[in-house]
């Protein structure tokens, strides 16, 4: 008896010291419920080295839509703590730890969000299953799951890496305790991996159950749960079949919102206000729908009308009428942006005018943090939006000659160190150096460029400050490459982290002329790649600055341009023909190749468009992100 219990003894603390390898994080609820108020606790390994301040994000799906909140953790001893409340209808939570206290420096084009993940369990996330208040499982958590991580955030925001056989597995265990899960709208989520994955061999069963689906009678959700499988399939006239039938049975339905919103969008740019308050009282009628959501989204469209015409009368009648603030935020803030110049050294006009609208979006903001709802979609965006409508405000007041309110609010923001990107640090510097003087400013943009910052126009500063402060020359070209080439290593770093290489992962493809196109035939040039889509609104946001490129470029053999269209479920032909109609109406001058089985997009490892990588000379990868201006990262990879 004793050697067993010695036996036990010694197991248990191998076990416990193997343990601290991983961070746990365990609920203090033996049977964490929905709609309540958690307990958590996350205890970190020994070996982790940890910053000062760590936040948990917890992913979850609710009312089939995807949400993260970042939650504060208190460290209390050797643990960090933190509360959650999930809404009634969650399931399961995903969970990991993360430190969103980032300067930019520690940024790159490469993240998807400004926060480093300190542990999300091996790439695992940690994973945790509510009960309902009867304190029973709910029956649809290992979908909830697979949703999350099939279409949540779970790879872009904590580093989960997950696969389609472990997707398919946690549909079919829940299919099989739960048979009528299966009448579910996920079950189209399940049919679509289970595609993905295995391909012809189970096009019979998706082509049985879209018969079976557009059988059923007025339920339109399964007809564009039938369309989405038809998409997949690649089966056009049977798309375009159905979606017609849908808006011809459905004259008020989904998809005809959805249409209609879509008309609006397009020609909102030729749209007088009255067209606007037109369009919204037809809507009224033939949608029965007056709830302010709808007309919050009209009025904000009359209000950037009036903006435009400069129109202050009419403006304070509209604001009364929009109940959501947030619809006056948006509109109010890009007004005063654009009538700031939007750059340091650009000439702003109405400084006043967009000083009070400025204002009002800050003020707006902060009172809708005081007071958000969890359910609140807006709510994961409002963090970014206050730091983007304070780098407004600052610029506004840099213009205006109030250096020292300029200062103070870039100042705060620069103190948290998760809020500015490269131009905002600029910005700093330059109210830094009016207000601390130049030995500060100096010491800031030092540690920027000491830390791999790419920045013209802080090494231009820089360099301005050295002569005033009559410092050697040579110290600051020593500085200058030292920061290039800091900046070129970690780049290198991340992206070898992200591909396993930085060599360029060759592909053939076609283009939209039908000319076939493989990248190793540019070796020796360099390449920008930019992967896009026809329905991606940033991508297509993004083409007038790429086009600019292009222009720029133009009579210089050594730059090449491709646009990659990816993620279109349409046959060859249909795809060709659709895509080179696109970049006809738009007069882009694209050379576009098309990435028909998508097995392009998945080699270079891209999880959202658009996406944009440079390749060198010498055929390694030497960028790879989003960027707004493309000119930038060539000229930088270039010298």
């Amino acid at each position: 008896m004793k050697t067993v219990t010695i036996f036990l003894f010694l197991f248990f603390v191998l076990l416990f010291c193997y343990g601290q390898h991983q961070g746990t994080i365990i609920c203090k609820e033996i049977q964490p419920k929905a709609g309540i108020s958690n307990s958590y606790i996350y205890e970190p390994p020994k070996n982790l080295l940890l910053p000062d301040k760590i936040e948990a994000l917890v992913l979850y799906q609710s009312h089939k839509e995807f949400f993260s909140k970042y939650l504060p953790a208190n460290k209390v001893g050797n643990t960090y703590q933190f509360v959650f409340k999930a809404p009634d209808s969650v399931s399961v939570l995903i969970m990991g730890m993360v430190d969103r206290k980032i300067n930019i420096a520690d940024y790159s084009p490469l993240s998807a969000f400004k926060k480093k993940v300190v542990d999300n369990n091996g790439e695992t996330g940690f994973i945790f299953y509510l009960y309902d208040k009867k304190n029973k499982p709910f029956i649809d958590k290992s979908i909830q799951l697979a949703t999350v991580l099939q279409y949540g955030y779970a790879t872009p925001s904590l580093g989960i890496k997950t696969s389609n056989l472990f997707l398919i597995k946690l549909y079919e265990d829940a299919y099989k305790l739960h048979p009528e899960l299966k009448n579910e709208d996920s079950y189209t989520d399940y049919l679509t991996v289970l595609y993905e994955e295995k391909k012809d061999t189970v096009r019979p069963q998706l082509l049985l159950y879209c018969n079976k689906m557009e059988k059923v009678q007025n339920d339109e959700t399964k007809w564009l749960n039938t369309v989405a499988i038809y998409e997949s399939l690649k089966m056009d006239e049977e798309k375009i079949a159905l979606t017609n039938k849908i808006l011809t049975v459905f004259t008020n339905g989904k998809l005809m919102k959805k249409k209609f919103w879509g008309n609006f969008y397009k020609n909102i740019k030729d749209d007088t206000e009255q067209s606007i308050l037109d369009s919204m009282r037809n809507y009224i009628v033939r949608f029965n729908d007056s709830s302010y959501k709808t007309t919050d989204q009209f009025y904000s469209e009359v209000i950037s009308k009036i903006l435009d015409k400069k129109d202050w009368t009419a403006l304070s009648k509209y604001e009364q009428l929009i109940s959501d603030k947030f619809y006056l935020e948006y509109p109010y803030n890009n007004f005063a942006w654009k009538l700031s110049g939007k750059e340091l050294n650009t000439p702003g006009s109405d400084l006043e005018i967009s000083k009070i609208l400025s204002k009002k979006s800050l003020l707006s903001i902060e009172e809708r943090i005081k007071n958000v709802n969890i359910e609140d979609k807006q709510a994961e965006n409002m963090e970014g939006a206050h730091n983007k409508y304070i780098n407004t405000y600052a610029l506004i007041l840099y213009k205006l000659g109030q250096y020292d309110s300029a200062f103070y609010y870039q100042d705060a923001m620069y103190k948290r160190g998760n809020e500015l990107n490269v131009g905002g640090l600029e910005r700093y510097a330059v109210y830094a150096e009016k207000v601390k003087g130049a030995n500060y400013a100096r010491q800031v943009i030092e540690q920027q460029l000491l830390k791999g910052i790419i920045s013209p126009g802080m090494l231009t500063q820089l360099q301005s400050i050295y002569k005033q402060l009559k410092l050697p020359g040579d110290e600051f070209t020593k500085l200058q490459e030292k920061s290039t080439l800091f900046a070129r290593q970690k780049s290198a770093a991340l992206i070898r982290k992200k591909l396993g290489t930085t060599k360029a992962i060759n592909f053939t493809l076609k283009n939209i002329e039908g000319q076939t196109v493989s990248l190793s035939s540019f070796k020796g040039k360099l390449v920008v790649l930019d992967f896009w889509a026809t329905w991606c609104g940033p991508c297509i946001a993004s083409f007038p600055a790429m086009q600019e490129a292009i222009n720029q470029y133009k009579k210089d053999s050594s730059v090449v341009f491709f646009f990659i269209d990816v993620w279109v479920h349409k046959l060859p032909q249909k795809m060709q023909q659709s895509t080179a109609k696109f970049i006809r109406d738009g007069n882009y001058d694209f050379n576009v190749l098309l990435d028909i089985n998508d097995k392009v997009v998945s080699d270079y490892k891209i999880t959202g468009i658009p996406a944009k990588f440079i390749i060198d000379k010498k055929g390694d990868v030497v960028f790879m992100g989003e960027t707004s201006n493309i000119t930038l990262e060539i000229e930088n990879t270039r010298n």
